[in-house]
């Protein structure tokens, strides 16, 4: 997908990222190319996971048509809401009668009890995708299919309301008006922080007591984290020179309750040697780079 594509509208993947607390990420994807091919940019672990997962989600579709007995129909397409431009979504597997949407997931087993299928629990970003498709797709059904660690696959029947649709729309619609805007939600990560306001002026931001009383509380919470660093790297010390040069840490019956293995030897570009041996070239292939803001408390 290109930017171009992407900014056009809130598809559901974006609708995960919202429910997570990431609307400023999204923001960004929306309104920043330069972020969003950063972010896209080709990664070969990443598109052998993605292979993975493609074929994979032939074999879960499979398996849940099975289960559910409800024939399925591969879904790769992009659907517009009927009433919100700005709506859009791909899908995975659709029933033939076309009432029933199945997405597939293919997690971690560690995942594992975040998800059941007779109570319908599941994390928030999964039902906020459920619910964003379903409202896109004009159906009320949507069947999470997840895989777990490849070895047990779980199936959850998701009911949509229509005010469930309402609710996420009027959310959504918030994120899209401000991205229209251009003006950022609220970061909740120092990086997106930084790349909403990657450069820094002279003037001074004045705070309120609420702002006063968040940088009384991060001082605290540094404290705390600094105190948490010395205990942990103490314990860390004590259990290494248990070990000495012992690459487990083992219990009398063989369980591993630590490693500390040496990493292979790595190929690594002496520029220091370059600059001296060879200052001409050093200093051609020199450039300058943008500073960054870096944040401290007083």
């Amino acid at each position: 997908y290109t930017f171009e594509e992407r900014s056009k509208a809130i598809f559901a993947t974006d609708a995960r990222q919202i429910a997570d607390g990431h609307a400023a990420e999204v923001y960004l994807k929306k309104t920043d190319q330069a972020y969003w091919e950063e972010r896209n940019k080709f990664d070969p672990a990443s598109q052998e996971r993605m292979n993975w997962g493609l074929l994979l989600q032939e074999s879960i579709g499979r398996e849940a048509s099975n289960r559910l007995k409800v024939a399925l129909k591969d879904a790769d397409y992009e659907l517009t809401h009927a009433k919100h431009e700005w709506m859009r979504s791909h899908f995975d597997f659709i029933s033939e009668d076309g009432k029933t949407l199945v997405e597939v997931k293919n997690y971690n087993a560690m995942k594992r009890n975040q998800y059941d299928p007779d109570t319908g629990l599941m994390p928030v970003a999964d039902s906020v995708q459920c619910i964003h498709e379903a409202a896109v797709h004009n159906v009320e059904r949507v069947v999470l299919a997840v895989l777990f660690g490849g070895q047990e696959l779980v199936l959850i029947d998701k009911q949509i309301t229509e005010e469930e649709k309402e609710r996420l729309i009027t959310s959504e619609a918030a994120v899209w008006g401000a991205i229209q805007a251009r003006t950022p939600p609220m970061p909740t990560t120092p990086d997106e922080a930084r790349k909403l306001f990657p450069s820094s002026t002279d003037n001074s931001a004045l705070a309120n007591s609420h702002v006063e009383q968040v940088v009384a509380q991060l001082k605290t919470i540094k404290e705390h984290i600094k105190k948490l660093e010395e205990q942990e790297a103490k314990q860390q010390a004590y259990l290494q020179a248990a070990m000495k040069d012992a690459s487990l840490l083992v219990t009398f019956d063989g369980r591993v309750l630590a490693t500390w293995k040496s990493a292979k030897g790595s190929m690594t570009f002496d520029k220091s040697a370059l600059e001296k041996e060879m200052p001409e070239v050093y200093q051609r292939y020199m450039k300058e780079t943008t500073g960054s803001r870096r944040f401290l408390l007083k």
